[in-house]
C-alpha cells in the first residue's frame, strides 16, 4: 500500500486525501495546503496527486 505521496516533503497519502476531502480540488491547492510538489526539484508526485483528486470526485 502506498503510504507516501511526496518523497521530497515526506507527505503521506492520508494528508493528501484529507486535503482533497476538505476541498482542495487542484494539484496546486493540494500543494498549498500540504507542501507537495513545491520544493526545488519537486514535481514527480503531481500526476499521483491529480489521480487522487480524480478518485475523490
Amino acid at each position: 500500500m502506498l503510504s507516501s505521496v511526496c518523497g521530497c516533503k515526506g507527505v503521506s497519502l492520508k494528508t493528501v486525501v484529507d486535503a482533497v476531502k476538505n476541498g482542495a480540488n487542484t494539484v496546486e491547492k493540494v500543494g498549498e495546503i500540504t507542501g507537495t510538489g513545491t520544493g526545488e526539484g519537486c514535481g514527480r508526485c503531481k500526476v499521483l496527486i491529480a489521480n487522487i483528486i480524480e478518485l475523490g470526485r
